[in-house]
Formats: structure tokens, C-alpha cells, sequence
């Protein structure tokens, strides 16, 4: 319950953006600082603490005796996960097993509950700079979610949230992610940074009108922003720029076109990144409304 109160008064204002988070676990600790951040920066919100039974691998082979272990094991689960929250003084919590094939099922578990986000750990992979796998859960999960996912690979003690990232390549991809990021700084009236990189051997001549777009844009919801322009490695600029604010956000495809490029940026940064960092694909239409209404 650290500054509980402090922070609860400074995040009312966000009150309306994110109101429902899954947080998927697996019961072995490795993602109780997500659970951690979400609740201390989201305390207003409703949470969803679930467990998956993977019976899809296992198929024939899944004993009753192995069965009733892994239940055991889920129920543990999102016991521990609930009582991190409590902790945490949140107190609106719900918890469930699911069974099936891990990332099929948080996908539609978030989608049936209307989620707004969802928080999942990956594995820190600073100690080398090659390695940026994040799991095939985790992959699967940002291939077809069209909910926001929120990744955390480390400890983060960066709140309240007062600075943003959003990293673009001024796509139609990214448009809906520049949306969300907007309003997310309107809902936590936080600064906003927009960061442009330019590809080595480009010229970027469109770069500072990709920059502007989103400059007048972020005008009507009465947000100043830090427009940035870089030129080299699209990873390594982001990185960079991550450590000066508290979150990153980045636009994701539908069906994650051009993989090799787009999943060697998404990777990298995820992985990498000392500050949570936001994948979106889509927004919802109440949000949507909100930015046609300004």
C-alpha cells in the first residue's frame, strides 16, 4: 500500500481510459512486478487475474493425476496474483482457470470481458543485445489481440506516469497507436514526446510533417508536444529515448506484416526497454468518440 493515497489522487484524472486489465500468470513470480506496476498505476481499474491449463499440447498424454496438478497449480495461481493486488489495497478483483491453448484463450478471455489492457511480463534480454525473443505466448498473444498489451520486463518504480513516448513510422499502422497515446496523455495529463527515426540511407523528407500531424492532432485534446527526429537504428534511438520517460507506446499490424522487420523492432524494444512499453493495434470506439468530440 506504498503512497497509495498519493498516488490514487494523482491518477483520478485517468479514470475512464483504462478501466478493465487481464493479467494472465503462471504462479512462479516471474510477473509480479507487472502486477505490481498495473495496480499501482492503474488503481481505479478492474482487474482480471487469470490461469491457463494448457490441455492443447499436452493432448492424450494429460493425465488425471497431471490434470489435477496443473489445476492446483492455476488455482495457486491466481491466489498469489489476487493477494499482490490486495497488497496493493485494490480491491475490485476478479480471478479464473481457463483451460486451452494459453495465448487463444487470454486473447478471448480479454475480449469477452471488454478489457482495456493487457499486462504480460517478457524476459529481460539486457545482458546481450541479440537476443529478443519474448516467447511464443507472448508473440501469439501480440499477433492477435486487437486489445492494447502492455509488456514489462523489469522492475519499474517510474510513477506516477507524467512522460510518454510514442514511437512512430508515420504508417497507417501507427495511426491508431498515435490516437491511443494521445488520449492515454490526455486521460493522465502527462507529457507527450513523439519520436520519428529515420533509416540509415533515408533521406526523411516526410519526417517532419509525420511529426507535425501529430503535433496539431495532440492540440485538441490540449497537449503540448516534444517533437523528435533521429536519424540511424530505429531499436537503439528508442531505447535511447525510453529512458527519459516512463512509458513507451508503439503501433502493431494486424497480421504483423513484414514479421522479420516490425517483430525485430517490437521484440528489441519489449525486451529491452526499462519502462513498460504499450502495443497497439486498434482503439476502442469509445475512445474514438472522445477525440471526434475534441
Amino acid at each position: 500500500m506504498r503512497n497509495l493515497k498519493i498516488l490514487k489522487y494523482d491518477f483520478c484524472i485517468g479514470i475512464g481510459m483504462i478501466e478493465k486489465i487481464v493479467i494472465p500468470t503462471d504462479g512462479y513470480g516471474l510477473e509480479d512486478h507487472v502486477i505490481r506496476y498495473v495496480a499501482r498505476a492503474f488503481p481505479f481499474a478492474e482487474f482480471y487475474v487469470i490461469s491457463i491449463i494448457n490441455t492443447y499440447e499436452r493432448g492424450v498424454q494429460l493425465t488425471n493425476l497431471l490434470y489435477k496438478e496443473m489445476k492446483e497449480s492455476a488455482e495457486k495461481a491466481v491466489k498469489h496474483g489476487k493477494e499482490i493486488l490486495e497488497e496493493e489495497g485494490i480491491t475490485n478483483i476478479k480471478t479464473r482457470v481457463i483451460e486451452g491453448l494459453p495465448s487463444k484463450k487470454i486473447v478471448e478471455y480479454a475480449k469477452r470481458k471488454d478489457a482495456d489492457l493487457i499486462a504480460v511480463r517478457v524476459y529481460s534480454r539486457k545482458t546481450t543485445a541479440s537476443a529478443q525473443r519474448i516467447g511464443s505466448t507472448i508473440k501469439n498473444i501480440l499477433k492477435k489481440s486487437t486489445i492494447p498489451v502492455l509488456t514489462l520486463a523489469e522492475e519499474c518504480d517510474k510513477l506516477p506516469i507524467k512522460n510518454v513516448l510514442f514511437a512512430t513510422d508515420g504508417t497507417r499502422r501507427s495511426e491508431r497507436a498515435k490516437n491511443f497515446a494521445i488520449l492515454f496523455s490526455s486521460s493522465l495529463n502527462t507529457n507527450l514526446e513523439v519520436l520519428h527515426v529515420v533509416l540509415d540511407g533515408n533521406n526523411g523528407r516526410h519526417a517532419d510533417d509525420i511529426l507535425k500531424n501529430a503535433e496539431w492532432k495532440a492540440s485538441f485534446m490540449d497537449i503540448k508536444v516534444k517533437k523528435s527526429l533521429e536519424y540511424g537504428d530505429v531499436v537503439e534511438k528508442i531505447l535511447g529515448h525510453a529512458k527519459e520517460n516512463d512509458v513507451v507506446i508503439i503501433g502493431t499490424g494486424r497480421k504483423f506484416l513484414f514479421w522479420h522487420y516490425l517483430g525485430h523492432v517490437a521484440q528489441a524494444v519489449c525486451t529491452h526497454s526499462p519502462v513498460p512499453v504499450i502495443l497497439v493495434h486498434c482503439i476502442k470506439k469509445r475512445w474514438e468518440k472522445r477525440m471526434h468530440r475534441k
